[in-house]
């Protein structure tokens, strides 16, 4: 599929589009770069990377509804280790339609393959690794109405991950699955008004996974539940300063949850942001959830996250940029906890007509349980992007 890729973007580019077409772009990105850790593990194996990335999309209007699609492939090198090589391809396509003045309905499908691997055991003078072909599949939908003196909402959504057997660098290692298929389902209601100066919105989310029964013990990954209520608020606060905070319950639904678990526990989502100046900003957030796909733990993780940021307009065309993340998770399944530490800073550079160059330093700092697990990683890059 990602050799294919080009040839057919190429001939979906020179295709006429409709007449009613309203925007066609091509994104691109470059990235070349160095990391001491480069799988951000406890193997510390670093060198040098480089990636680029391709997309093509638009939109455009047929008798009144409209049609919206992407293509991208990704392509990610790594110096020293050619297992860890990453080919991405994927599409969407979405269409979105008004059933009355004030109902709109749309619907959006997704297809992404993605080539990649990670290291399976690594040892003085020897590193063994693995490559897997992952497959995800996604389809949402959601209709949104005006009425009760607000914005309706109804999504659904379903994303199915079908994991590729771990094919080793190694003839005396078997091709293998190593990780199990996932299937999660996502249904949101909310309602969103005016109030209080500000917004007020109501929430209530439902997310469910489901495990093959044949592979829950084997692989060790097991189905979850959770469900979400929340009330939320967002406003202006004079000229410089904008504040959103939701609140609400989140629980968590799961076959052999251990005594110890605190199923029912707070949902708190809130952000701060303050723009003293046309060129300085600054910015704080925290968030607190149930997390039951995309973890490590084989059921669930109960994650908690303080987010800073702050930029400043050094010159018109020229902008600095700092992140800082602590996210705290709390594993269900094994009863074990893990902090992580993200820094970012970047020096970004406006070179005219939608492209940008990029220069920055990240580093990630993992503390566990199990002082063993600990790493730590330095990655310094430069990139450049850009829309045609």
């Amino acid at each position: 599929m990602p050799k294919l890729f080009l040839p057919i973007a190429t001939c979906l580019a020179a295709l006429p589009l409709p007449a009613a077409a309203a925007d066609t772009f091509f994104d691109y990105s470059l990235r070349v770069g160095h990391n001491s850790n480069l799988f951000e593990d406890a193997n510390d194996l670093g060198g040098g990377f480089a990636q680029a990335e391709a997309k093509l999309r638009g939109s455009f209007d047929i008798e009144g509804s409209g049609i919206t699609y992407a293509l991208w492939h990704r392509e990610k090198r790594l110096e020293r280790y050619d297992f860890g090589n990453e080919h991405v391809t994927g599409m969407t396509l979405g269409h979105k339609m008004k059933l009355a003045d004030t109902v709109e309905w749309t619907v959006e499908a997704g297809i992404q393959r993605k080539a990649a691997g990670d290291v399976f055991l690594a040892v003085p003078g020897t590193v063994i690794g693995y490559r897997m072909t992952d497959m995800t599949y996604e389809m949402a939908s959601s209709l949104a109405a005006q009425f009760l003196g607000g914005q309706n909402t109804l999504k659904a959504g379903v994303s199915h991950l079908d994991r590729g057997k771990a094919r080793f660098t190694t003839d005396l290692l078997l091709p293998t699955k190593l990780e199990a298929d996932v299937t999660a389902l996502d249904l949101t209601a909310s309602h969103i008004r005016p109030g209080l100066d500000g917004e007020i919105g109501f929430t209530l989310a439902y997310r469910s996974t489901f495990i093959p029964d044949s592979e829950q013990e084997t692989l060790l990954r097991f189905p979850a539940s959770t469900l979400r209520g929340s009330v939320a608020y967002g406003r202006k606060i004079g000229e410089t300063m904008t504040m959103i905070a939701e609140i609400g319950g989140a629980t968590i639904m799961a076959d052999d949850l251990g005594d110890d678990v605190k199923k029912l526990r707070p949902y708190l989502r809130s952000s701060l942001e303050w723009k003293p100046t046309e060129s300085l900003g600054f910015g704080i957030g925290y968030d607190q959830d149930y997390a039951i796909a995309d973890i490590d733990d084989p059921q669930a993780e109960f994650i908690q996250t303080w987010k800073f940021a702050a930029s400043a307009k050094l010159l018109p065309k020229i902008e600095a940029k700092v992140t800082y993340e602590i996210a705290s998770s709390e594993w269900i399944y094994y009863l074990y906890d893990s902090e992580t530490r993200r820094f970012a800073g970047t020096l970004t550079f406006d070179i005219g007509k939608d492209h940008k160059l990029e220069i920055g330093y990240r580093h990630v700092d993992r503390r566990e349980k199990d002082p063993a697990e600990n790493y730590d990683g330095h990655e310094y890059f430069a990139s450049m992007s850009g829309t045609f």
